[in-house]
């Protein structure tokens, strides 16, 4: 074996580690991708499931619920609270 071929077997080399890092990076982005999206999906399902159970109907029912339980003197800051709730819902839905 002769200096060229050592120098051709390391080329070979060199350049053989310089395309299988750009496969490997390839994956490494595409599975970044694809858990950005699942991680996206998620995050809307979270979301939609949380507005589903913060309904205006819902947080009557809990205010109702807490008013039960709490002195009479409290309804009406239940009540507030309940409102505020309402108000930040009306703000998230679309």
């Amino acid at each position: 074996m002769g200096l060229e071929d050592f120098i051709d077997k390391a080329k070979d080399f060199v350049t053989g580690a310089d395309d299988k890092v750009a496969a490997e990076a390839t994956a490494a982005t595409g599975a970044a991708e694809g858990a950005a999206a699942d991680a996206q999906d998620a995050g809307e399902s979270l979301l939609d499931k949380a507005k589903e159970l913060l309904s205006d109907e819902n947080v009557d029912k809990l205010a109702d619920k807490v008013k039960e339980f709490t002195p009479d003197s409290v309804d009406g800051l239940v009540d507030k609270v309940a409102d505020k709730a309402q108000e930040l819902n009306d703000r998230f839905e679309s």
